[in-house]
């Protein structure tokens, strides 16, 4: 993408990309968290509260600029829940998608290709 092709913020530089809102549901407890690393496989959630290791999560992803959120089902495969919250482990969980539709898994890809150089450093949390 050439630079006249970028979005661009007020002060001239590359516009910066607002991550998703994800609220997650582990039985009747709601929390929340944000991310910006996410697939049509999985997603890192950024959050306090992270769930643990494979509990099973309904998860609403809502992104910046789309009316209606997504929804998806997943399993926590990682979760950062008491060491320090850093740009290598950041505090949160990694959830891998479990049967996703066909339509969602394409969704999420297109939208995960608005975030490619945020994203791929941390699929491994997630896939």
């Amino acid at each position: 993408m050439s630079e006249r092709e970028r979005p661009s913020s007020k002060d001239g530089g590359p516009e910066k990309k607002q991550p998703c809102l994800v609220t997650y549901f582990m039985g009747d407890q709601l929390r929340r968290g944000t991310s910006m690393h996410f697939n049509e496989r999985g997603i890192l959630v950024v959050c306090q509260e992270p769930a643990p290791l494979n509990a099973k999560l309904r998860l609403v992803l809502q992104f910046p600029g789309m009316r209606n959120p997504v929804e998806v089902y997943g399993e926590v495969v990682w979760a950062n829940i008491h060491g320090p919250s850093d740009a290598l482990t950041p505090r949160g969980m990694g959830v891998k998608f479990v049967n996703a539709e066909r339509d969602t898994e394409r969704l999420l890809a297109e939208l995960a290709e608005q975030y490619p150089a945020i994203g791929v450093s941390y699929s491994c949390y997630y896939t």
